[in-house]
């Protein structure tokens, strides 16, 4: 190891709110539900004091909402909330991918490259869960390829509720090879430096998302009705 490199923990309490939301990810949490803190403490061994801080983390992200004398619940978004971020992120990945052209480089291009080779093989595993977190990790380099902090601190701001939203997505997708075809296609325009192209890819990317997303809000809330 470089003598120079640091290594960096993460406290306790970022370590228990990932493992919480990576919970949630899985569906082994689900929306609305109550977390109870005694509950995590036992179930992490850790202090309640702990669990506290993960809690807040969490709901500093917006995953949790903590209410008066009720206590705190997994974040059940709104279609109206769904709408709204993903508009944010149509406008965000829009911009950004079209400055990421003329920044793209061979080694960006290779790496983007491994990143499909990695979707490819959890595809053919048919593995969701890490096809999500791949996909995100696949939009995040573009962006963070932009040259404009501002616009990649919103966005890192938002990466969280737009990976919640993503554990939807599975049961509408016809398979999981049909997820990875969109993002070959959202890589080869990138790769054809064409912006038309890429802006119309990342748009019909999204906008695929939001209708299936918002569809899924509209069920819930016939089921409420009922």
């Amino acid at each position: 190891m470089d003598d120079n490199q640091i290594i960096v923990q993460k406290p306790l309490s970022q370590l228990i709110a990932d493992q919480i939301k990576r919970r949630i990810w899985n569906k082994e949490i689900q929306f609305g539900e109550r977390l109870l803190e005694t509950e995590l403490a036992e179930t992490y061994d850790v202090s309640r004091s702990t669990i506290r801080e993960a809690l807040k983390i969490l709901e500093i992200e917006e995953l949790v909402v903590s209410q008066a004398r009720k206590g705190t619940y997994v974040a059940d978004f709104t279609d109206e909330a769904v709408s709204e971020i993903i508009e944010l992120r149509t406008l965000i990945e829009v911009a950004a991918f079209t400055k990421a052209i003329s920044r793209l480089k061979k080694e960006h291009l290779q790496e983007l490259e491994t990143l499909m080779e990695e979707m490819k093989l959890k595809a053919d595993e048919k593995d969701w869960s890490e096809l999500f977190d791949l996909d995100m990790k696949f939009h995040s380099y573009i962006v963070n390829l932009c040259g404009n902090s501002r616009i990649i601190k919103i966005y890192d701001s938002l990466q969280v509720q737009i990976r919640t939203f993503l554990i939807h997505l599975d049961k509408y997708y016809s398979s999981h090879q049909s997820f990875y075809d969109e993002h070959r296609d959202l890589l080869e325009a990138l790769t054809s430096k064409n912006t038309e192209k890429v802006n119309r890819a990342v748009r019909d990317h999204i906008e695929y998302v939001e209708e299936k997303l918002l569809g899924v809000g509209q069920e819930n809330n016939q089921v409420e009705e009922v």
